[in-house]
């Protein structure tokens, strides 16, 4: 199904009504009111977006996008609203919960890596809010980062700071507070710097690429493609996709993680339309984060073996401390 990706189609005004069930009689029908719940409906189409208890906490997602702008200047306070502006938004077609990206519209807060070709690169923060109106997601900041050549982007769940917040009256009041931990924030660079030291030093062969990106991001052949043509035909197509991708990133930065990481990155920002294609774009960064701080501890081990952590990785298993636990897909 076709997602929105353009602002104004999510920023539908949402009303709360109350529920009744309808009981059929002998004299027709008996309309009974739900005490604890309520239906959340968009105002403009009349669909129902949800039933949600009594004490669910609805927040608009214009509200949501304002206190975005709030997040991003307290947690870089040399910065100004204005300064800050909406690059992204994502929603089923739906419109039952949506992701906005905020970025920075100058170069104040970028910061620098060198590539293997000694070229500089520039990096920068985002603000990403998640908001729903199915009870299914909390109202969520989080702070990631990403490659402004491209826009490459991942949120790395240990180093980047999130703001949770369940939709219940206790979580969310008329506003919100958020306490930005600055020390931990100014480490980010340095323990970014790191990672991606130790993914340049790290070797991937050209062949290692594509089942590595289909390892850290879940993308497996379907099941029903032999009895499917036109599953068949989307595989092919995002196979294909997948393949270009890798030979892009091969050519431009090497044969290396790095490079590896950045086609990752790549398909978890873009992911395109295909039917084999079964993630948001917040799932598969989320994803590429989550990974990036893994292998850089994986990669570093003395017996670290990439044919054997691919195996690993196609058998949906990590490796800690000697022992390997299965990952949630």
């Amino acid at each position: 199904m076709p997602r929105l990706t353009h602002l104004d189609d999510i920023m539908f005004p949402v009303e709360e009504h109350p529920v009744f069930v309808s009981i059929p009689t002998k004299s027709g029908e008996c309309r009974l009111p739900v005490p604890d719940k309520k239906a959340l409906v968009n105002s403009e189409s009349g669909r129902v977006l949800s039933v949600v208890s009594r004490g669910y906490r609805m927040v608009p997602n214009s509200k949501a996008l304002d206190w975005a702008y709030q997040c991003c200047c307290l947690a870089f306070p040399e910065t100004k609203p204005g300064e800050w502006q909406v690059t992204a938004s994502d929603a089923p077609h739906t419109g039952s919960y949506c992701n906005i990206d905020l970025m920075h519209n100058t170069t104040a807060l970028d910061f620098s890596l060198v590539s293997p070709q000694s070229r500089p690169e520039a990096f920068g923060p985002f603000v990403r809010v998640t908001n729903s109106y199915n009870g299914l997601r909390a109202l969520t900041f989080d702070i990631g980062l990403y490659r402004k050549v491209c826009k490459n982007g991942m949120i790395v769940p240990e180093a980047i700071i999130r703001f949770k917040y369940a939709h219940v009256s206790r979580d969310i009041g008329e506003e919100i507070t958020f306490e930005i931990n600055h020390a931990r924030l100014e480490k980010v660079k340095t323990i970014f710097n790191d990672y991606m030291n130790v993914l340049r030093e790290c070797a991937i062969p050209r062949a290692y690429f594509l089942p590595l990106l289909q390892g850290v991001l879940h993308i497996n052949e379907p099941r029903n493609i032999t009895t499917d043509q036109k599953i068949t035909d989307e595989w092919k197509s995002l196979y294909s996709h997948l393949g270009a991708m890798c030979y892009q990133y091969v050519q431009e930065l090497g044969e290396n993680a790095y490079s590896a990481f950045n086609a990752i990155t790549d398909f978890a920002s873009h992911p395109p339309k295909n039917r084999c294609v079964y993630r948001d774009r917040h799932s598969y960064q989320q994803l590429a984060g989550a990974w990036l701080s893994r292998f850089h501890d994986e990669c570093r081990q003395k017996d670290f073996s990439l044919s054997d952590y691919l195996v690993q990785l196609a058998r949906g298993e990590e490796k800690r401390n000697g022992f390997l636990f299965r990952m949630n897909a």
